[in-house]
């Protein structure tokens, strides 16, 4: 047989050529099995099943010898075209399109999972707002019920207080004559205390004329003189104690805020100063309390003079 190696194919007679490549071309016309499936896997556009697996060499052999045998014109080697770049060309075609079906898929499978999210996303958000809204009608409900309470409460207290109200209004009318009463009393009272204050004035006039001899008489024949520096402080100054020097002054203060007396200064200090306070806090002797002061510190100058 003039083939180009084992198995290559079978050719047709040079009467009928055939155009490689085609698959809408008709095929021989075999009756034996072996011819009929070589005829099917020729038809299929898929099919990369071998020969040389399917067929044995007899088999082979005696396919072309028939069809050697039955004609008597010259024939080209048989050959068969299995078009096997063609298949590959389309089936990576046909996978890369089935890629392309598949990523439309999963794009389409992101975009409805995403409008899903979104729309549950959504839903939620509405549902959030929903049940805040309910809340928020169920705390102005609450609101509402407890200011009706409150208003029903400031009701009742009104209704009391306008009870009580002309209750005190009954009772003041009966207790008016009485205060008219107390009023003019009060009237009489305030003008009998002005006439006394008016007459103590007089009498603290009359002395307050004769306060200026008298504090003259202390100053010039008991050697006392008042300065005043200080509120509530009275400041005494004793003069006419040392012989020596009649102007030196013996001064003593005392705070007069209280009623109790208290010394806050001494110059020069004197024996037994607080026993002399507090006899003029129990005898209130102001009078006496000068005198006994002044003679501590003549008692004072002697001491030092010794």
């Amino acid at each position: 047989m003039n083939t180009p190696g084992r198995y290559q194919g079978l050719t047709t007679p040079r009467r009928r050529p055939m155009t490689p490549g085609r698959r809408d071309h008709s095929l021989p016309s075999f009756n034996s099995p072996a011819s009929i499936k070589i005829g099917r896997m020729l038809e299929s556009a898929y099919s990369n099943t071998a020969l040389d697996d399917e067929l044995p060499g007899e088999v082979a052999e005696n396919i072309a010898a028939a069809a050697m045998g039955g004609t008597t014109e010259e024939y080209d080697p048989p050959r068969v075209w299995f078009q096997r770049d063609e298949d590959r060309r389309q089936n990576e075609e046909f996978t890369r399109r089935v890629d392309e079906m598949v990523q439309e898929l999963k794009r389409l499978v992101r975009d409805r999972k995403s409008e899903h999210m979104s729309q549950m996303n959504e839903w939620n958000e509405r549902q959030s707002r929903m049940a805040a809204d309910m809340s928020a009608l169920e705390k102005e409900n609450s609101s509402i019920l407890s200011a009706l309470k409150e208003e029903h409460g400031e009701e009742t207290e009104l209704s009391n207080a306008i009870a009580s109200l002309q209750i005190k209004q009954r009772q003041s009318e009966s207790t008016t004559k009485q205060l008219t009463e107390k009023k003019r009393a009060l009237e009489t009272e305030l003008a009998r205390r002005h006439n006394v204050i008016a007459e103590k004035r007089q009498v603290l006039g009359m002395q307050s004329a004769k306060n200026p001899p008298e504090l003259a008489f202390f100053e010039n024949q008991m050697g006392i003189s008042i300065v005043g520096g200080q509120k509530d402080v009275l400041t005494f100054v004793f003069t006419f104690i040392s012989l020596s020097e009649p102007s030196r002054p013996f001064t003593i203060s005392i705070d007069l805020s209280q009623r109790e007396y208290a010394v806050t200064k001494c110059v020069p200090a004197i024996a037994d100063l607080q026993t002399h306070v507090d006899w003029l806090n129990m005898s209130r002797d102001f009078f006496g309390f000068l005198k006994r002061i002044r003679r501590g510190f003549v008692d004072h100058y002697l001491g030092s003079a010794i």
